[in-house]
């Protein structure tokens, strides 16, 4: 029988986070609930207080129902006071666009191929002339093309001119939802802006510990540059201890994520785990009186804050610091501190300062990970009793990996949408080196005044970095290291967490009907599954995409799919995998073919004057992406015509065909294709502008 009692913070939290998701699933329809929220309070008051006078069972039950229905209804009411969007002077709210707008630069400088991003927390606004106050983030995107490091810093005032759009929804079936992001992080605006579009007028940063956290973490982040050396090894540092991942290359974070070890790159629970474990090792042997346990207490604090401070106070870092720090705290005071109260205890105080943690991935992650460390690793390890220490070391990273992996794995695959086979031997390795490097990059940066002692150090921790990349893209090459392009549900990721649970209370309690219940959930995703691979083998769909800048045509017939593309969606691989893949991945096509636009391989007959014929499973397009010469015979016909490239033509000219419908492609300029709405609309002809409405997805 499961006992609740000793886990009173682990039924608040699932408390809280059930009145979080009731927000997410109602939005604002109750209000703030503030009414609701003394209501349900006072009614358990007054429960506790019956059940305290008549010592009934009943209304103590009744009690503890309310309490947690409190927590409930204080989750939805922290939702809506934290959601920035419901504060009537957002700009979202205003009447008229503003002229010029007024803001700090409120969050970290992302350096990116050609420009830098950040977060502008809205001040004021200029309306009709009008300067009013105004709340809002704004996402900024800043061109960079000088010498220096960072066109902006936290804390920068800026007056920018123009008016920020709102985050633009997916434009491609199953495309990652940016806007959902963005607005999970309370922004719902963007601006691009060009060089000479903003002005710094001061410098007020909001939180001064934050802003030179942040300065202290770029002026070692410069040590770092200038002292590892190499471009890769040194973006593997400043990730690995900083947490700073600008400068690493696509390829060598494809090369961790394939082998299962993207997490040594993210400083969170890992890092900051291995940092507590030393410090209890080298403090733990202040135990003998009460003093010597806080002065102990007190250091390990102190170094694991002062490692936050150094990382620049990330969100990761501070969820695992401060559930450290907890244990810490607990261990001080000698009372048996249950492990899965102090982590409910963590989840709730981060959830009730930002209760959209919730849908952060990262967060879920990492939590859920620390519970599979927790409650699966003691369990895997004592599965096999090793007597040589080494191989008992070995054997212990390997559960540590394995219930971390088994934990996350449903997760994972609903999110990134693969599983890296050999993630158990690589971690075996990686780990212990990634512990190494950590502690030799501190302890270079630490002692980088120091000649000969910091070149020792630097190189040291260099080749540890050069080892671990080696072995991480020599793994990356063995045959099937990636199972990828698995697509689950939401709902099919709860039903494996719930086969998961059904076979644990299984093993745990020896009850067979959690077995059989497991065994039927078991039964309903393989229907599932089969179900869908019959609906798959029947598909035939003719897709445009909305790639920008480019033109892609996806044919779907069953479990196969070719993908038309010109040279530039070719040449961006990235724009493939953002835009095209995640739409075939989400039909069951693990391995699309993709052509050239113009090639043999391709169903499309080219013309005398350069433009194509497509003809396919019964559908003919006329796409024109040069200037017609051929005038059509008469009672020729097409089921749609298609405009790319910015084809030079006047609209009268469309007259002549016979279609259906009109497609306007990504490949087309914004003011071709607004120049061309208007001239279309008079004509009345009809039309589809992927750019604006979204992949044309046509079923056959």
């Amino acid at each position: 029988m499961l006992r609740w009692a000793p886990y009173p913070f682990v039924r608040i939290v699932l408390s809280f986070i059930a009145g979080i998701g009731l927000y997410f699933w109602l939005g604002a329809q109750l209000g703030q609930a503030l009414w609701l929220l003394m209501a349900v309070f006072s009614a358990f008051v007054a429960a506790a207080i019956l059940a305290r006078k008549y010592k009934s069972a009943f209304a103590t039950d009744v009690a503890g129902i309310l309490a947690l229905l409190t927590f409930v209804v204080l989750g939805y009411v922290t939702v809506h006071q934290r959601t920035e969007l419901n504060q009537p002077d957002h700009i979202a709210h205003l009447k008229a666009a503003p002229s010029y707008y007024k803001g700090v630069v409120d969050d970290y400088v992302l350096q990116k191929p050609g420009y830098q991003s950040t977060v502008l927390e809205v001040e004021q606004v200029q309306v009709n002339g009008h300067w009013q106050q105004a709340t809002g983030k704004v996402q900024l995107s800043v061109p960079h093309d000088s010498e220096k490091k960072y066109e902006l810093r936290y804390g920068d005032v800026l007056l920018v001119k123009g008016s920020p759009q709102e985050v633009a929804p997916p434009l491609n079936p199953n495309q990652f939802d940016y806007k959902a992001y963005l607005g999970n992080k309370g922004i719902y605006h963007q601006h691009y802006l060009q060089p000479l579009q903003y002005q710094k007028i001061a410098a007020d940063p909001p939180n001064l510990i934050l802003y030179y956290s942040i300065l202290l973490r770029r002026n070692l982040d410069a040590v770092l540059q200038e002292r590892v050396g190499q471009k890769r090894e040194y973006a593997i540092a400043s990730a690995l201890i900083l947490g700073v991942k600008d400068e690493l290359d696509n390829s060598i974070r494809q090369a961790y994520a394939d082998t299962g070890t993207m997490h040594v790159l993210a400083v969170s629970g890992l890092h900051v785990g291995l940092i507590y474990g030393v410090l209890m090792f080298l403090f733990g042997r202040f135990t003998a009186t009460a003093r010597q346990r806080w002065f102990g207490t007190i250091l390990v604090l102190a170094a694991l804050w002062l490692y936050a401070f150094v990382t620049g106070l990330s969100p990761s870092v501070l969820r695992a610091v401060l559930m450290f720090s907890l244990v810490a705290i607990g261990m001080a005071l000698r009372r048996r501190t249950v492990i899965y109260n102090t982590i409910a205890f963590a989840a709730l105080a981060l959830l009730y300062l930002n209760p959209y943690n919730l849908l952060e991935v990262g967060f879920q992650l990492s939590f859920l990970a620390v519970l599979g460390i927790v409650y699966l690793q003691p369990r895997l390890y004592g599965l096999l009793a090793v007597r040589s220490r080494p191989l008992d070391f070995l054997w212990a990273l390997f559960t540590v990996a394995l219930a971390a992996q088994l934990a996350t794995f449903p997760l994972g695959i609903y999110y990134f949408h693969q599983f890296p086979v050999y993630f158990w031997l690589a971690n075996i390795l990686v780990v212990p080196l990634a512990t190494w490097v950590l502690f030799s990059g501190v302890a270079a940066l630490a002692f980088s005044w120091v000649p000969g002692l910091s070149w020792l150090l630097f190189q040291v921790h260099f080749w540890l970095i050069w080892l671990m990349n080696e072995f991480n893209l020599w793994l990356q090459r063995w045959p099937q290291a990636i199972l990828s392009a698995i697509d689950i549900t939401a709902g099919q990721t709860w039903l494996l967490y719930l086969i998961m649970l059904a076979f644990i209370l299984f093993l745990a309690l020896k009850r067979l009907r959690y077995l059989a219940l497991a065994v039927g959930m078991v039964a309903i995703l393989s229907g599932q599954e089969m179900w869908e691979q019959v609906q798959q083998r029947q598909q035939r769909q003719l897709v445009v995409y909305s790639v920008r800048g480019s033109t892609g045509i996806g044919l779907v017939q069953g479990q196969q799919a070719l993908v038309l593309a010109d040279s530039a969606l070719l040449q961006k691989q990235q724009s493939y995998t953002f835009s095209v893949q995640p739409h075939l991945r989400q039909l069951g096509i693990a391995q699309p073919k993709q052509v050239p636009f113009v090639s043999p391989e391709a169903p499309a007959v080219s013309l005398p004057d350069g433009n194509q014929l497509l003809v396919w499973q019964g559908q003919r397009w006329l796409i024109l992406s040069r200037p017609p010469k051929l005038q059509p015979k008469p009672g020729f016909a097409v089921d749609y015509l298609m405009l790319r490239q910015n084809v030079r033509l006047k609209p009268e000219q469309l007259q002549a065909y016979t279609f259906s419908k009109l497609v306007l492609d990504g490949s087309n300029a914004p003011w071709y294709r607004q120049r061309l709405h208007q001239q279309l609309d008079t004509l009345g002809i009809a039309y589809v502008d992927v750019a604006e409405s979204g992949a044309f997805v046509l079923e056959l």
